[in-house]
This record gives C-alpha cells, structure tokens and sequence, in this order.
C-alpha cells in the first residue's frame, strides 16, 4: 500500500502542544496522529492508503461501500479536528479542508513553507474563537396564509401574479427577519460567513465568529431570540465548532504575493520600519471608518481589506527571530528576494515529530 499523508489542522508548534494520545482512536483507520512541523507551525496529520480518496471507477456496485467509507472518514476528521479545537484553547487551531492530502511529509513542510504567511495569518486571526452557526426556518405556507390576510390588497383573480406578489412580500419579510436576528447576534461576533439556504423553508444559514469568552453572551442571545420568535421561528444552533466557515487557505498565491498586496493596501515603500507600518494603519482605518463616511458603502469593506493587510504584514514581520530589536532600530524589506529569502533560509528550524 502507498501512503498519502492527510492533514486535518495546523497548530502552534510549542512544547505544549496537545498529546494525542488522549485523542484515543488516532485518525482515520485509526492511524496514529503525527505533527510536521515549519517554524512555529505544525501540521496534524496522519497517514492513509495513496488510493482512498482517488474517484470511484469501478461502477455502481461499489458506490455505496464508498459512499459510507467516505462519511466515516468525514466523521473521523471532525473529531480529530474538533479534539484539537479543545486541547487548544490558548493558541487556537486551523482547519483545513476535507481531503486535503499530501505525498510525504517533505510535501508538507513544503505547503507549511509555502504558504507560511496565509496560515500564521489565520491562525492569529483565529486564535481562542470559535464558529457558532445559526440556521432559522418558518412555516412558508403559513406565512403567505398570514401576508394575504393582513394584505388583501395583493390578492387578485390573476393566481399568477398574486403569486408572485405573495411571494415578494415574504421576502421582504424575510430580509427583515435577518436584519433583526442579525442586529442581536453580530455586536458579539469578529465575523460572520453565509452558508447555503437548503430548504425553502430556511430563512437563515449564518455561521459566526466568536470569541471564547463571549460564547456564553452569544447562547444567552440566542435564547432570547428563540423566546422572542417563539411561534414564528424555529432554530437550530450548531457549535462550538472548529472555524471551517472562515478559512480559505489558496495554495497557488505564495509568501511574496500575499505580503505584496497586503503592502500595497497599506500604501507602504519597499522598505518601512514598524513604526511607519503602524503609522501607515492607522492613518487608513482613520480615513475609511464608517462613521467618517457614511455615504459610501463600501468604507466598512476598505477597513476590512485594511485590517487584513495589517495582520498579513504583522505575521510576516513576526517571522523575523530579531523582530523586537528590528522593529525599534531597522526596517523591513518588501522586495520579492528579500521576503523569499526569509523562508527558505537554512536555520528556519523545519522538524518531524512523531507524537506521543
């Protein structure tokens, strides 16, 4: 059998990283969990047969074997993944996606090498959150039994149009139903990501980003919402979960062409020292703050373009070992031999670990 190596997360590489042992059954077929590790990174993963997730030739006969292979296989990431989330509750943990596999373990040094900065961003950005997803459903028939009692005015002898305007009013509904669900659950989120509405009778697939010590004020939120549309709504409320819906790692943009635009963003030379990158931040956030431009629509979009920038650079000037002392007397090099020479020197301290 040829081996494959499949990476569940990445997390800080300490020395108080989780013992695995006590993640009991290990991975998936029950391989023991390892860690590669790049700098201040390590990968979790474990290995499985080169072949298992390779598509499915062999006709139908052998479709649903597969179909329960692959459930249990999706079973097992998220307990591992979600094993990580509690052992790391101070340095938090980053998910990557299902199926994600790689050759040896020289290839996932490698990706960790790779892509270094997107994953030190996420981590960051994700360190001692987590995702909490609300999906809110109604009765959609007895909601358009209810607009056309309030609203006889939209009903009319042509069915087609009465339709058609019973169902806009309902949607308009709607959009004010999230509106105001949304206006009680974002002041105790970072984020918030979309998800796919699967019935029609869902009105709501939101996923948002938490942070551990608020997640009690977000179930009381939420308890409050449920006694609030008691009748109208029904919820479910999924989480803590590790954050899948806000991690988008692309492995074909590289070290230098996140840190390039992030650079860009910032309006920052090709050399600047801490201070100025600081300056240079603050002088946008100022500029694009919402409350200094409420005409424009997209001046909450800026910051958040902003913000990202900001923590892209941050990650990449922290991988400096001499960060403290360059950020008070020297600056840093935005040029693309100068950022590449900082992931491929010779002392970046790249090891495997087998865990306990």
């Amino acid at each position: 059998m040829q081996e494959k190596q499949f990476i569940y997360a990445v997390i800080e590489n300490k020395a108080e990283s989780p013992s695995f042992a006590e993640s009991r059954t290990g991975g998936i077929d029950a391989a023991p969990l390892e860690t590669v590790c790049y700098r201040d990174l390590a990968a979790v993963v474990s290995s499985i047969d080169a072949s298992r997730f390779d598509p499915d030739v062999s006709g139908e006969a052998s479709s649903a074997p597969k179909d329960e292979s692959l459930k249990a296989d999706l079973l097992k990431y998220q307990q591992v993944n979600f094993f990580l989330l509690e052992q790391s509750r101070r340095s938090g943990m980053l998910p990557l996606r299902f199926g994600f596999t790689a050759r040896d373990k020289e290839e996932v040094e490698g990706v960790l090498e790779r892509v270094y900065i997107q994953l030190r961003t996420y981590l960051d950005r994700l360190k001692g959150k987590v995702e909490l997803v609300v999906q809110a459903s109604w009765d959609l028939h007895k909601i358009l039994q209810e607009i056309a009692r309030d609203n006889p005015e939209l009903v009319s002898a042509d069915p087609v149009q009465t339709g058609r305007m019973l169902f806009e009013a309902a949607e308009l509904r709607r959009k004010k139903l999230v509106e105001a669900l949304h206006d009680k659950l974002s002041p105790l989120a970072e984020d918030f990501s979309e998800g796919p509405r699967k019935a029609e009778t869902m009105i709501l697939n939101r996923s948002y980003l938490v942070e551990r010590q608020k997640e009690s004020l977000f179930d009381e939120a939420m308890d409050f919402l449920g006694a609030q549309y008691e009748g109208t709504l029904s919820f479910r409320y999924i989480g803590p979960l590790p954050a899948y819906s806000f991690v988008n790692i692309e492995l074909n943009q590289g070290n230098f062409a996140l840190v390039d635009k992030a650079r860009n963003t910032l309006q920052l030379p090709q050399e600047a020292s801490w201070e100025q990158i600081k300056a240079s931040y603050r002088k946008l956030m100022l500029a694009h703050h919402p409350d200094r431009n409420p005409d424009s629509p997209l001046a909450a979009e800026r910051c958040k373009d902003v913000v990202v920038a900001y923590e892209i650079v941050s990650a990449y000037c922290r991988s400096f070992q001499n960060f403290r002392v360059r950020g008070k007397q020297g600056e840093y090099s935005f040029v693309k031999e100068a950022v590449e020479d900082v992931f491929i020197a010779d002392d970046k301290g790249a090891v495997l670990a087998r865990a306990n």
